[in-house]
Order: C-alpha cells, then structure tokens, then sequence
C-alpha cells in the first residue's frame, strides 16, 4: 500500500460550509478517490468534481477526527492510478 507512488492532486484552498476540504486540482480524480497528505497520512476521499474540466475543484470528505484547519493550505495527493485492463496479444 505504501510502496505506491503519490501523484499531486492540489491545495485545499478552503472548508466548505458542511466541513468538506475544497482543493483547486490539477486533475480530475475518480469519486470516491483515497487522499493522502505530504505523509501519506489519510486525508478523506474525493466526494465531487466540479468546475471547469481545465481547473477541476474537488470536494473532499475529510475522516471523522481530522482537524481540518490543520490541512488548510496544504498539498494532499492520490495514489497513482495504474492500468489494470488487458494488455496487447502477443501472437
């Protein structure tokens, strides 16, 4: 689990008014996505994308005893997707 390579999703740029973690992303992450910290620290998971698809935001529901004004600011990642479709046919 921890062998996976992080791949930088975005800064938390604010808390929302239901307490999600908001993140300017460089990306569009899958729902229900796995966040981590610069530590590998479980941050919560991706709830929404919204915004324009060339600067996607991401709603982020952060664990239940996380303090989150502790990761406002901050850079949180996701564990970098691999591939797991069928490769070529090698006749």
């Amino acid at each position: 689990m921890f062998g996976e390579t992080l791949q930088l999703l975005g800064v938390v740029q604010d808390i929302s008014h239901d307490g999600r973690l908001i993140v300017k992303a460089r990306f569009a992450p899958n729902i229900r996505t796995l966040v981590r910290d610069n530590v590998k620290g479980e941050v919560g998971r991706v709830v929404k994308v919204f915004g324009p698809a060339r600067a996607p935001y991401v709603a982020i529901e952060p664990r239940k005893e996380m303090r989150t004004l502790a990761v406002l600011g901050k850079e949180v990642y996701i564990e970098q997707e691999r591939y797991h479709g069928k490769g070529k046919r090698g006749d």
